[in-house]
């Protein structure tokens, strides 16, 4: 029966596994025997042995986010089980997941790697009732609610939702260091669910759980609302400027890229120049619109054509492309609209789905209102939202500043271009530290207000018919014809 389950968590140190292995044999000893021991994290990662301790229960273990030794990848390859036997009571489970029925008939859902869509889709034909899931990442939900987005992944919301378990584990770092026990929350249908984060072994914080499944909670639980059953999180978060889509915790490969071209549901109606190493395209829910003054809305957007996060590499071919575009592309406004100057930003960071450069025109006469509106932008958001992370913006007036080559070759940035003539920029960048929550639209917010667009800062309101944009895109294309070197 499922009420005679006991179970062992750990999440071990992968640079002394042994050690932890050893507890764990100490803990079945002493409170044992367990039905089964689960090790989360990155037990075996890349270029790590594989442990020497021989164990006296189950133990199961799966892949992290450091990818899984070459040892226990070797013993995966030719088969096609789920579930890898290293050594004796040493069990792999080969990603995505496995789904194990124990003796006491308590099941478990282990996902291992990265879990996809598709994955999603094949465990939602599965009957069997799931009593514990152990992931890497924490559901979104949990990790809004804990003011730590950068550890979640929406898949996991996903199958958190489908299979509603008892408990749920995760670790959501690739060097754990936090442990964090929410309150049980319930389900419409009278599921009760409990979530466990474990730091990791020797960072002073709690690292195992032992427990025993069954029972009823007593009158005393006290429950929590169920985050995964209200919008209210996203829409705070919404409007608070945090990233609430945190794309990068879940891969995202080219054919499902919305930026890539060799995704079939990539809008070519909208594309305006192609080059070796980029294209140019028009906004989608673009900031500025066509008036007397331009017949297309100017907002456009350069995108490597590799499936690349972030371009740091000055020297490189895409940034070099990248730099001939806007090069182009100011050329063309100097010439055809003098009064219209350009403004490039762009977020370089380590965890973007696709790097991209966004630019619009304004008027001559709007530009002195930029450092004011960066200035109040950044204030509100280093104030008023304290999740998101901190902003501090250097300006340069020289492109080839060496203390802004540094910054833009080290780090992930936010970073706005104003081109004031063909020959004179001026510079505003600020660093970010990877992994914390930012605010994506935080360039697009900082334009809205100079240019009095309040109403357009989301771009999902501002689409335009696809007629439009096909109209849009033409336009654009006579503008830039002359001055396309593709």
């Amino acid at each position: 029966m499922a009420d005679e389950t006991r179970i062992l968590v750990l999440n071990p140190n992968p640079n002394d596994l042994d050690k932890t292995l050893i507890k764990a044999n100490s803990q079945n000893k002493k409170s044992g025997p367990f039905s089964a021991t689960i090790l989360m994290g990155d037990v075996v990662p890349s270029g790590k042995a594989l442990p020497q301790t021989e164990l006296l229960e189950s133990t199961y273990f799966a892949q992290g986010c450091n990818g899984i030794s070459n040892v226990v990848e070797e013993k995966s390859l030719h088969s096609t089980s789920t579930l890898i036997d290293i050594a004796d009571n040493f069990t792999y489970v080969k990603p995505p997941y496995s789904i194990i029925k124990l003796v006491s008939g308590t099941t478990m859902l282990i996902v291992s790697g990265t879990l996809s869509k598709e994955s999603i889709d094949k465990i939602t034909q599965i009957k069997t009732r799931i009593d514990l899931l152990f992931t890497f990442k924490w559901p979104m939900a949990l990790s809004f609610l804990k003011s730590i987005p950068q550890v979640g992944d929406e898949t996991i919301d996903m199958l958190v939702k489908l299979i509603k378990p008892q408990y749920h584990f995760a670790v959501g770092k690739d060097e754990g260091n936090v442990f964090c026990e929410i309150q049980p929350f319930k389900w419409r249908g009278g599921e009760i669910t409990r979530f466990i984060s474990l730091a990791q072994e020797g960072s002073g914080d709690k690292w195992f759980y032992a427990f025993k499944m069954g029972g009823e909670p007593d009158d005393m639980t006290k429950f929590m609302d169920n985050p995964f059953l209200t919008k209210k999180r996203y829409m705070d978060n919404r409007d608070n400027g945090v990233d609430v889509v945190v794309k990068k915790a879940k891969v995202v490969t080219p054919e499902h890229c919305f930026f890539c071209l060799s995704n079939p549901k990539t809008e070519t109606h909208m594309i305006v120049s192609i080059g070796s190493q980029a294209y140019l395209t028009v906004a989608k829910g673009p900031l500025t619109r066509s008036n007397k003054d331009l017949s297309f809305s100017g907002h456009g957007i350069i995108i490597p054509i590799q499936h690349v996060p972030h371009v740091n590499d000055r020297n490189g071919p895409i940034r070099q492309e990248i730099n001939q575009f806007q090069q182009t592309l100011v050329k063309a406004f100097a010439s055809q609209k003098p009064f219209l100057k350009l403004i490039f930003f762009e977020l370089n960071r380590h965890d973007n789905v696709h790097h991209n450069v966004q630019f619009l025109p304004v008027y001559e006469s709007q530009l002195d209102k930029f450092p004011k509106s960066l200035e109040y932008r950044t204030k509100i958001n280093n104030e008023k939202f304290k999740r998101n992370q901190s902003l501090e913006f250097a300006e340069f007036t020289k492109e080839n500043d060496p203390r802004l080559e540094d910054i833009e070759k080290e780090n992930d940035y936010i970073k706005f271009t104003i081109c004031t003539s063909e020959s004179e920029f001026k510079f505003y960048i600020a660093k970010l530290v990877k992994g914390k929550p930012l605010d994506i639209q935080f360039p697009r917010r900082v334009l809205a207000h100079m240019l009095n667009l309040l109403d357009r800062v989301q771009w999902d309101k501002c689409q335009q018919p696809k007629f439009k944009e096909m109209a849009d895109c033409e336009e654009f294309k006579q503008f830039y014809r002359n001055y396309d070197f593709t």
